[in-house]
């Protein structure tokens, strides 16, 4: 009975393997991954659609592709190794990137993305009429675990062997629309991988940087997720005035990370909901003043605990960046919380203390003398949201510190 049963997978495999379909099921719990055009992967993108890890594509499938010297487009791959096919239909519009990540970080994984005008666009392909509209072939960054794809901070649509960048420009798409992504691992016996695909909407930002004089300040903005990823960086105008548009993703919180270099910094979050608010901010970065307290605006903490979310990290790299380019100045970092969890004030005080602590440890690994810093709890006897009746977003805000300057 065993014997009938392996010969029967065997020949169903064969048969989907003819006909270029896709197998009808996975291999060792890992998906299963297609490396000719014609059985590409069918994949609906939506704001975010992920692969999971993926068994390792294995040669070139039953048909041999793309030749660099035919095809002559100067980005193709020199030739195919083990490539993995990907049929995108694109399900929203707005901007296109992804992460192509190795289950083994040695593991050199090159792409090309093309756009189907057509329905017999891997015919196309083999009589070489059509060229990608990215492409990534550069040799693998091993200090960002092998990952490559389409990223915000890329300015290049085309990316060529050797030592270069990792990431090429994400790309405009359509409802409709589809695309295929062609993956080609150089080396053998690899590990498989994984693809997180992100459509993000495009909104307007727009506003203006003033002192508390009301004077216009030129400043650097730093639009980050909430993860604490850098999505893009703009300057204001010598007037203060800012414009451009910036992708964001549904259901998700940025930050504005406002920095100049004799101002407090200052972070404001949003997201898709506040597009409105977006196209009239305006933002005050006031001078440095002995004795005067600021607030910073996005460094938050987990809740009762010390440890500050990922999404703090570029507001206290401003800070940090604040300190470097003003040695004279010296500052107290001011801890707060969302409530008395603790029975004793010694204790909440105590507590708060220990945040505004780690944002001080933090400082000091980035190199600021630890003598410059200054650390105080002042438990939740100054919270911006009182409870009961604080959102969850407001009992967040609560969770955060405040910076007085000692000197300057």
């Amino acid at each position: 009975m065993m014997n009938r049963t392996l010969l029967l997978l065997f020949f169903t495999v064969q048969l989907y393997a003819q006909q270029g379909l896709p197998a009808p099921f996975k291999t060792g719990g890992h998906d299963s991954v297609f490396c000719d055009c014609r059985s590409a992967r069918v994949v609906t993108l939506n704001s975010k659609t992920s692969i999971n890890k993926t068994i390792a594509p294995k040669g070139y499938g039953n048909i041999k592709e793309i030749s660099n010297s035919k095809q002559n487009t100067g980005f193709a791959f020199e030739k195919e190794h083990n490539t993995a096919w990907y049929k995108l239909l694109i399900n929203v519009s707005g901007t296109l990137i992804f992460d192509i990540t190795p289950s083994r970080p040695n593991d050199d994984y090159d792409f090309m993305l093309f756009k189907s005008a057509k329905n017999n666009f891997c015919d196309s392909l083999l009589n070489h009429k059509i060229s990608p509209v990215r492409a990534c072939i550069s040799r693998n960054k091993k200090e960002i675990s092998g990952k490559t794809g389409l990223g915000y901070q890329s300015k290049e649509e085309f990316i060529k062997q050797g030592i270069a960048a990792a990431y090429a420009k994400p790309i405009e798409v359509k409802r409709g629309e589809i695309y295929y992504l062609v993956l080609d691992n150089v080396y053998e016996k690899g590990e498989g991988h994984m693809i997180t695909f992100e459509i993000a909407q495009s909104i307007l930002v727009k506003g203006v940087v003033v002192n508390e004089l009301n004077k216009p300040v030129q400043a650097e903005i730093a639009l980050t997720n909430q993860d604490g990823d850098t999505v893009l960086l703009q300057q204001t105008k010598t007037d203060g005035s800012f414009n451009f548009t910036a992708p964001v993703m549904r259901n998700r919180s940025y930050l504005l990370n406002f920095y100049n270099d004799s101002s407090f910094n200052f972070t404001r979050s949003f997201s898709l909901a506040d597009t409105s608010e977006l196209k009239s901010l305006k933002t005050v970065l006031p001078k440095l003043k002995k004795g005067s307290k600021y607030s910073v605006g996005a460094i938050n903490f987990v809740g009762g605990s010390v440890e500050y979310l990922r999404g703090a990290i570029p507001a206290m790299h401003n800070l940090y960046r604040l300190l470097k380019k003003n040695p004279n100045l010296k500052i107290v970092i001011i801890g707060h919380s969302n409530g008395r969890d603790m029975q004793d004030e010694s204790g909440i005080i105590a507590f708060t203390k220990g945040r505004a602590t780690s944002v001080k440890n933090y400082l000091w690994i980035q190199g600021i003398d630890e003598k410059r810093i200054e650390v105080e709890g002042k438990g939740d006897y100054e919270m911006l949201f009182k409870l009961p009746g604080a959102t969850v977003g407001q009992q967040e805000k609560n969770r955060r510190v405040e910076i007085r300057v000692l000197d300057y």
